[in-house]
Formats: C-alpha cells, structure tokens, sequence
C-alpha cells in the first residue's frame, strides 16, 4: 500500500488496527528498518496535508536516496492518547509532532531524546531559530518549534478615526488602552452596543491566557524559577487581573460579551461586525478575518506588544514543534528531516500554507511573509511573546487558575481572592 494511501486509512482505522501497522502482520518496532522513517504530524489539516505529502516529504527523499518516509496525520483530540498507547507498546514513530507544552511530560518520562549537540550543528547554530526557549526543559532542548502565535491588540482604524484617536498612533500602555476603550465605547443607556476593548474570554483557557498578557507586562509570573511553588497570586498579578476584569465590570465597564466566542470567528468576529473596536486576538484569528471578510479587514490594523508596567509583552510562543523518540534506531535520519523541515524555505512554505509565526526570525524579512497585514505585525513582535510554563503538571494547574479566573470575570469576586483560591487548588496539584 502507497505511503499517501496508507496514512489516510490508518488515520480511520481503530486503534488495533492501527498497532498492527494496517493490517500487515506484526507492528514495527521503533524505527522500523533502515530504510522507513516513521514520522507523526498533530491535526487533519488539509493544506498541511498536501504540503507535507506532496511538496515536503518527495524533496527530502530526493536529497536521501533510499529512505521512505512514512507519514500519519493523528487529530489532535487523540494524540496524546495514541502515542501513549505506541510507547507502551515500542511502537512510536521516530519523529512526532506535539505542542510544547507537552515536553516536561516526555522528558520527564524519557520518551523523548535531547537535541542541544543537534541544535549546535546545524547551518548557522540557533540564533535565528526563535522559539527555542519554548522548548527546553530543565535547560536541555527536547521540541524544535516549526511556528509560533501571539495575542496583540487588533483595531478598527475607521472606528478609532471617528472617535477623534489618530489610527497611525495606537494606545500601548495599560492608560492608554484604558482611555482609548472609553472614547471607543458606545452605550445605549446602561447598555454597551460596541465594546472599546475586548479580550478573549471564550473559555477559561482563553481566559487565563488574555490574564498571562497583563500578567507578563506587570512583570509577574505563573510559576516560581523551579516551578515547584506557584506565584501568579503576587501583587503584580492581581494588578493584571484587576485591570483585564475591570474592563467587563463596573460603571465605567468597556467591553461586554463574557464567553463569546471570538477565536478564529472570522465574519462574525466582533472587530467584523462592529461590536467592538479594539480586541486582543491572535495571528490565526486575524487571518480568518482577511479570509472571510477582507471588505472591513482593510480598516483593522494591530498595535505593538502593550507595555505594561514593567514590559512589553504579550501571550504567545511555540506552537507546534517535533521531537524525536528517544527509542528510535534511527535518530540520526530524524534529527535530519527534522533539520530539513526547518530550512528557511520550508518553513515559508510551512507558514504559507498553514499559518503561524515562522520559527526563524529571519523570515520577517521575507518580502512575500512581510506583505501578509495578518502576519507582519506578528513576526515583528516575536521577541515579546512569553508562552506558559514548560511544567509537567501544566494543564492541570492551568485548569485550576482557569475555574478562579472565570469566576473573577463572571462575578465580583476579587482578583487577589481569585488568584487566591486559585493557587491553593494548585498547591495540590503540585504536591500529588
């Protein structure tokens, strides 16, 4: 069975089936023979799909005459799921695909191979690889980032025109936002009709994430350097979190529309219709917006990193990025696709093709990258992004701030009291 064929029914196929390689006898052990490099990409996306299947992975067998790369695409809801189910069995792929968050967990359960000799070897070392620092875990380097995202404040330049603010000079400080928002305001009685400022509080993983943006420009952070104690209950945190919920609550409230959804909502993304005039969003959101709406996408620019009291930055970082098994026989022809994958020109046509910030900055300067509006301010504020902890327990301490935090949108509850409760639930989950 053809390569393309057989990673389009496996990905169909039950999870026995899938052990047993499709039906061909017994599964393959980790790495296969010599010649099959077994590699997992994360997600279905079609555009991906044929990137990979028909663009990248014929050039890199090209260059090594003799080895067949053998592609599966695992949706991202069984990922973590399957590849569990392929360690335990030695039958993982020699490389895969993960977001970064998923390191601490792998290294820590020796899953994954560390690549910082790799890393050192490679055309130019990595200084121009961007989101490395994602990847690391206890200093070593275990994921090679292939794109990253960010939030950044998105506005409505005809709105901000009519409301007397002059669009080449956007708000970048917490004031400025604050009483842009107001002039940007529109009431109907004790009614908002359109939102000054809106974040994204979808869900509360997006929630927390809108927080994590005030948070790193108050200078705090989630976690102590060890990240063994939990610090997003410090004063420079209840300040973030005081300042995103106080835009939604009180007399003087900016936004409406708690738990809306806005994330890659295209046409009906409020900037879209009118209901707001400045929203915090991400790359991917803005380009669903070009895409369904180009009409109205020509008056949204996007500001800067905002500079909160202590810096400028903003949520973002890795994306998805690819590690090698540290079970694999053939790490050597991993860390190669691997490499080739990160060559400047293959991650254009990556960035082309399914979105994101390139994980070279060198590419900002690409003249094709720079002309894409839902992509240059992006690229141009990498440097600013911070991403959440690399911690094995992550997910699970980001849940337990991510109950508390939509309590202190929804309700009264008091910052401090939230991040609060927030952090003796996490307390637990560190100490179990």
């Amino acid at each position: 069975m053809r390569r393309r064929q057989w990673s389009t029914l496996c990905a169909g196929l039950v999870l026995s089936l899938a052990l047993s390689a499709c039906g061909n006898g017994a599964a393959p052990s980790a790495g296969g023979d010599a010649s099959t490099l077994r590699v997992w990409f994360p997600g279905n996306l079609s555009s991906e799909i044929a990137l990979v299947n028909d663009e990248l992975v014929p050039a890199f067998e090209a260059k090594h005459p003799g080895v067949d790369v053998q592609v599966e695409f695992v949706d991202w809801g069984n990922l973590s799921t399957r590849l569990s189910t392929a360690f335990a069995g030695n039958t993982a792929p020699d490389v895969f695909g993960h977001g970064n968050a998923a390191a601490a967990g792998f290294a820590k359960a020796g899953r994954v191979a560390p690549l910082d000799e790799r890393v050192s070897g490679l055309p130019g070392g990595a200084a121009d690889l961007t989101f490395l620092g994602d990847g690391k875990v206890d200093g070593k380097q275990y994921v090679m980032p292939l794109r990253g995202f960010g939030y950044l404040i998105a506005y409505r330049t005809d709105l901000m025109a009519a409301a007397g603010l002059d669009p080449a000079k956007p708000p970048t400080t917490w004031d400025d936002l604050r009483s842009a928002a107001q002039k940007l305001t529109v009431r109907d009685g004790g009614d908002i009709t359109r939102s000054g400022l809106l974040l994204a509080t979808d869900n509360p993983t997006s929630m927390t994430q809108s927080f994590a943006s005030f948070l790193y420009q108050a200078g705090g952070a989630f976690l102590g350097p060890d990240g063994a104690s939990v610090t997003w209950n410090s004063p420079e945190a209840a300040s973030a979190l005081a300042f995103a919920t106080g835009l939604y609550q009180g007399g003087d409230a900016v936004a409406t529309g708690v738990g809306e959804k806005t994330a890659n909502a295209g046409a009906q993304h409020p900037l879209v219709t009118g209901r707001a005039a400045m929203a915090l969003i991400d790359d991917a959101t803005l380009k669903t917006i070009h895409e369904q709406a180009p009409e109205v996408a020509k008056n949204i620019a996007v500001a800067p990193a905002t500079t909160g009291p202590k810096a400028a930055a903003s949520f973002g970082g890795a994306g998805n990025g690819m590690f090698v098994s540290a079970g694999s026989k053939q790490q050597d022809r991993a860390w190669e696709f691997i490499a080739f994958l990160l060559e400047a020109e293959n991650l254009k046509k990556y960035t082309m093709a399914v979105g994101g910030i390139p994980a070279r900055g060198s590419l900002a300067k690409d003249s094709e990258l720079a002309a894409l509006p839902y992509l240059a301010p992006y690229m141009t504020s990498a440097a600013a992004f911070r991403g959440n902890p690399v911690h094995p327990k992550w997910t699970q301490l980001r849940d337990a701030l991510g109950v508390s935090v939509e309590k202190a949108f929804r309700t009264p509850l008091a910052p401090q009291a939230a991040l609060d409760e927030a952090a003796a639930a996490a307390e637990k989950v560190l100490k179990g």
